[in-house]
């Protein structure tokens, strides 16, 4: 059974609330915005305008990952569900088929069982049918599986593509927004960072005009057309049957082989996989594009490529370090192992255990389910403030050391570039 399938609400102890943030990846990048780099990066800032710009990104940030799934991604479903036919009214029981996993929509599998499961899960919950009988009657209704996979597949295809380019395009403006209060604030063009240790750069107002609306242009282009490209591309692999040995049909082929990585947890909560595509193609851009000088471009470049590295590989490294030697020490079974015979690198990629799949947990002694549960949990929080705080403190003590030299060195250069024009023009004096 995939328990991924949920909609339990969150906060209802330590355990739940672990698990709660182990499947929802915005609000788990949500405590490490932050908490390790917003509050800790605040503190590190440069000087209380840098800090008073980050505070303001990462609010803006937080609330905005927040309400977005709650609020818009429930309403994509409906719309795009009923345009598409598969329910008859917005607010139909039916409208919970969005929550189908996008493994029993391939061509190959058997999706009445999908409907099944994901209709059970509802039920046992409110002890009733009624999710089973409003998935019979859509199924019933098609009176075809190829057709309704299809026409589900397009739902999701739109979902996906409009949460993409919704939340792209709220990513890209936050740098934007930050720093035209900055500029309103202060009259200053630069980086904020560097604020007491250079002056600006001089520009003409022309020359500021015209830079800023190229940049809109790009970011705007970031923020649509990855999502158009990722959600088809995502499709296509779901969809497809034999791949070709290129390049791209590879990459179908791994996406086929993994639809579990593009489900929304709920029906609302993107992936890991989603998240980091939304990341890389759309604010990343974004915020080198937006960048106001070369120091403030490698500084987002750096603390991008870290807060990334950190968040999909560091609480990662830490849960299954942590977790190995917790299994050892007290009997636990906290890490994923399958029992399959794997190497040391495939088996340390299987990673902790989804601390919701009760189904798993009902298969173990009472007292090591209890123990995985409660140890399992206090590891999990140990590795995400661990992570926040390699984030918050180490990370921009770097690249404030790295943005001193840099400045340092601009100065030399135009130290002695003064220098050389003033012996020039003695000497034509001369």
């Amino acid at each position: 059974m995939d328990m991924k399938v949920s909609d339990t609400l969150p906060f209802k102890g330590i355990y739940d609330a672990t698990a709660y943030v182990q499947n929802h990846t915005l609000i788990n990048r949500g405590i490490t915005t932050i908490g390790g780099s917003t509050i800790p990066q605040c503190v590190m800032s440069n000087n209380k305008y840098e800090a008073q710009e980050r505070a303001l990104m990462g609010g803006i940030y937080f609330v905005a990952s927040y309400l977005t799934p709650i609020m818009l991604i429930p309403l994509y479903n409906k719309h795009f569900l009923k345009n598409k036919g598969v329910i008859k009214e917005l607010d139909s029981i039916g409208k919970r088929i969005i929550q189908v996993p996008k493994k029993y929509l391939k061509p190959d599998s058997d999706l009445k069982k999908g409907l099944e499961e994901t209709a059970r899960i509802f039920d046992s919950k409110a002890g009733d049918d009624k999710t089973f009988k409003a998935f019979n009657e859509i199924y019933s209704r098609y009176n075809n599986p190829a057709k309704l996979k299809k026409d589900l597949l397009s739902v999701h295809e739109k979902v996906l593509m409009t949460d993409f380019i919704t939340t792209g395009a709220m990513w890209s403006a936050i740098p934007w927004i930050a720093t035209e209060f900055t500029e309103h604030r202060t009259k200053r063009r630069d980086f904020s960072g560097g604020f007491y240790l250079k002056n600006d750069n001089k520009k003409s107002s022309e020359e500021i005009k015209k830079s800023k609306n190229k940049k809109l242009f790009w970011n705007i282009l970031f923020s649509v057309v990855p999502g158009i490209l990722f959600a088809k591309t995502v499709t296509k692999g779901l969809s497809a049957q034999k791949f070709s040995d290129n390049i791209f049909g590879k990459v179908l082929k791994r996406i086929s082989n993994n639809p579990h990585n593009f489900d929304y947890t709920s029906g609302t909560n993107m992936s890991k996989t989603i998240y980091a595509a939304i990341w890389v193609l759309s604010s990343f851009p974004a915020k080198i594009i937006s960048s106001r000088d070369a120091n403030e471009r490698r500084d987002r470049t750096l603390r991008d490529i870290g807060l990334f590295t950190m968040f999909f590989g560091g609480d990662f490294i830490i849960n299954n370090i942590a977790g190995r030697i917790a299994d050892k020490l007290f009997g636990t079974k906290i890490m994923n192992d399958d029992g399959k015979n794997r190497n040391f690198f495939q088996k340390f990629s299987l990673g902790l255990r989804n601390f919701r799949d009760e189904e798993v947990f009902s298969k173990m002694p009472k007292e090591v389910a209890r123990k995985t549960k409660n140890i399992g949990a206090g590891l999990y929080w140990f590795s995400l403030l661990t992570n926040t705080a390699l984030i918050g403190f180490l990370l921009p003590k770097v690249l404030n050391k790295f943005l001193r030299y840099n400045i340092n060195r601009e100065k030399r250069t135009q130290n002695q570039t003064d220098f050389n024009s003033v012996s020039m023009s003695k000497f034509l004096k001369i």
